[in-house]
């Protein structure tokens, strides 16, 4: 007879898919040890992506003053630029509207 050990292969979970078993497992009452064993873990990956939540979480809320886009320094030529592309850009779209209007009272008035 042959010995054979068959070694359970391990899934590699997604980040979501960690995330949604750290929520399934922090339900009240909920049964933990069927839980990751249905997903084929053991306790203490519980324990790591617990962690993993609770480190990201508090580095995330370190951060609430910091919306939107980092500001950056743009040099003044390229400001004076696009201030210049700005301006053109605005006045012949004010002339295609005035274009616009005059052709619509023409064909309204045929």
């Amino acid at each position: 007879m042959e010995n054979i050990s068959m070694k359970k292969e391990r899934m590699k979970l997604t980040p979501e898919q960690m995330f949604n078993i750290y929520q399934e497992c922090s339900g009240a009452g909920a049964p933990v040890k069927a839980i990751i064993q249905r997903h084929g873990m053991n306790p203490w990956d519980l324990i790591a992506i617990r962690k993993k939540v609770r480190e990201a979480s508090l580095e995330a809320l370190s951060h609430t003053g910091h919306r939107g886009r980092r500001k950056s320094i743009v040099p003044l030529e390229d400001f004076q630029k696009l201030s210049k592309e700005l301006e053109d850009t605005k006045d012949a779209l004010s002339a295609v509207g005035h274009e616009f209007s005059l052709l619509k009272k023409r064909v309204n008035s045929v």
